[in-house]
């Protein structure tokens, strides 16, 4: 990715133009010009079809586009945690009612109940409680940095003529076998992305541990940037470079 120079306000006939909102000046030095990239693309058996593919999409300049990146999978990772850890404070615990015994006279030291945090099946002192860990990051950055991460895979990735239409029945060997017809070593994490896929298609994948099959709507930059190969299918391409492409709908 390369970036780009702003530019100083011009004049024209001796009058300066306005400057630009303070939205409109973030939103440039975030984002630069689109620069196509080259795919390969394959036919469902893997046979290779002249002229490829190109991938462009609109994406963050060089010098913020790996914290951009890194921010948005940091949100993602820590909104996946459930947060439904639970401890039971002294309060919580069952029974443990009345004094377990006299206050003087025993020669232990005195107790009040036997839930106290000191005694094995008591409460938990600072415990963990449920809650939510989700983060917020704004839409046109999550938007951004997707963008950002499927240009940076177009080294990686290998648009498919057609897989809904060729998976007719669930098939874990068959699949396996298309992924290597397709370029996907034995070793190499898959991230297969789809357009309205049918179910063969997704219990064909998810039984191969090192592939991950999404739809086109439903995308995860985790995935994008922990696959080795990136599949896509050449319809899914076209709904990716016209939601993320330089005038597409993520910006509108």
């Amino acid at each position: 990715m390369h970036g780009f120079t702003m530019r100083s306000n011009v004049s024209v006939s001796g009058a300066k133009l306005a400057a630009p909102s303070k939205r409109v000046v973030a939103q440039r030095a975030v984002a630069q010009p689109t620069r196509a990239a080259a795919i390969d693309a394959v036919t469902f058996d893997g046979a290779k079809q002249a002229g490829g593919a190109t991938l462009e999409l609109k994406t963050a300049r060089a010098e913020v586009a790996k914290g951009l990146v890194h921010k948005y999978v940091v949100m993602v990772r820590q909104n996946a945690r459930r947060g439904t850890a639970s401890t039971l404070t002294k309060s919580e615990v069952r029974g443990g009612g009345r004094k377990p015994f006299k206050q003087k006279g025993t020669g232990n030291a005195r107790a009040g109940s036997n839930r106290t945090p000191l005694k094995p099946g008591g409460g938990v002192s600072f415990g963990p409680k449920p809650r939510d860990w989700s983060i917020k990051m704004n839409k046109k950055e999550r938007r951004l940095a997707m963008a950002t991460a499927l240009q940076s895979a177009a080294s990686a990735m290998i648009v498919v003529d057609d897989i809904s239409g060729n998976v007719s029945a669930p098939g874990t060997n068959a699949f396996n076998k298309s992924l290597m017809a397709w370029g996907v070593g034995a070793d190499e994490k898959a991230y297969v992305i789809t357009k309205d896929a049918n179910e063969s298609v997704a219990k064909s994948a998810r039984n191969i541990a090192r592939v991950v099959q999404t739809d086109v709507t439903h995308l995860n930059v985790y995935d994008v940037l922990n696959a080795d190969k990136v599949i896509v299918e050449k319809s899914a391409l076209a709904q990716i470079q016209a939601f993320y492409g330089a005038e597409g709908e993520a910006w509108a």
